[in-house]
């Protein structure tokens, strides 16, 4: 071998020495990282070593906390707590307006527009005694009833996601518009004043059941629901269970508006007997059809809340 030979080769092993991939320090043993403890732990001999944790070499992990979420169950139960409210106070004055006019009713018409069971048995005893003319008066009061009730049903089917009770303001408060109307220029005429007010009747109770959850009208069932809560509550064999609040809170708004609504009638039979016979109407129907439009009033647009300039 030639002299300049054996120097090149010299210089080739001479440089692998030195350079890093032979180098013992520069090899990097294979790791496991232990996301726990940030410790990489290496495969030579079991040792431990502790990674600087701003090693640009390897990706930080960010950590995020989890967002607070008791704020939002506040929120969502003080929204419970105010929807919840507005159903009480709307069954309260539904039930103190149905105890108001039941007993006009007794008075001046002797049937019943708000619930069609005393007209059901007055009808068949009408029929049994031979009285059709009391028959078709009070078969049309039931029939005229129906028809409220079709008639919300059919609009909550078409207009679900809109002013739905709102739609029946004018309408409700129309009708008994009308009733006084008639009542004043012929007192003697009860048969279409009697139909208008069933038939308003009927959509009343419907939008009552759906704005509150209960029937309003009904202080039979109410008073039912409240002693199965007592029993519910003292009985070993029932389990003592808890009463629930709302369920007890809004059937004794029922009992309770619906005594202070007769027992205010009664008064005012006494203090102003001529609303007895004109004008009771009147007032009931304005509040009734006031109460509608406010239970719509965001579908509204609440246009009475907006200010200046604001045309949204």
């Amino acid at each position: 071998m030639s002299p300049s030979t054996q120097i090149l080769l010299l210089c080739i092993t001479s440089v692998g020495a030195f350079s890093p991939a032979a180098s013992p320090r520069s090899r990097k043993p294979a790791t496991r990282v232990t996301e726990s403890t940030w410790r990489t732990e290496s495969s030579y001999g079991g040792a431990s070593q502790l990674e600087r944790k701003n090693d640009i070499s390897r990706p930080h992990l960010l950590v995020i906390p989890a967002p607070s979420t008791s704020s939002s169950m506040a929120a969502a139960a003080a929204t419970a707590t105010t929807k919840f409210n507005h159903k009480k106070r709307t069954a309260i004055l539904m039930a103190f307006l149905t105890g108001w006019v039941d007993y006009i009713f007794i008075r001046r018409y002797n049937f019943f527009a708000t619930m069609m069971t005393g007209n059901s048995m007055k009808m068949a005893i009408a029929v049994v005694d031979g009285r059709i003319r009391d028959m078709i008066f009070f078969l049309s009061i039931i029939t005229s009833y129906m028809f409220g009730v079709g008639l919300f049903h059919r609009a909550e089917l078409s207009f679900k996601d809109k002013a739905l009770h709102g739609l029946f303001a004018p309408i409700v408060a129309g009708s008994f518009l009308l009733t006084d109307y008639l009542s004043w220029a012929n007192p003697s005429c009860k048969f279409v004043p009697a139909m208008l007010l069933s038939f308003s009747w009927g959509i009343i109770n419907q939008i009552g059941n759906d704005v509150t959850g209960t029937l309003i009208f009904v202080v039979t069932g109410a008073m039912t629901r409240v002693s199965y809560m007592m029993v519910d509550r003292i009985s070993r064999t029932a389990g003592r269970k808890m009463i629930p609040k709302e369920g007890l809170l809004m059937s004794l708004c029922v009992i309770g508006g619906f005594i202070l609504g007769a027992a205010w009638s009664v008064f005012l039979s006494v203090r102003a007997p001529q609303l007895m016979s004109q004008g009771s109407f009147t007032i009931i129907g304005l509040i009734y059809g006031s109460l509608f439009l406010w239970i719509d009033r965001r579908e509204l647009g609440s246009w009475w809340l907006r200010k200046n300039g604001d045309k949204r």
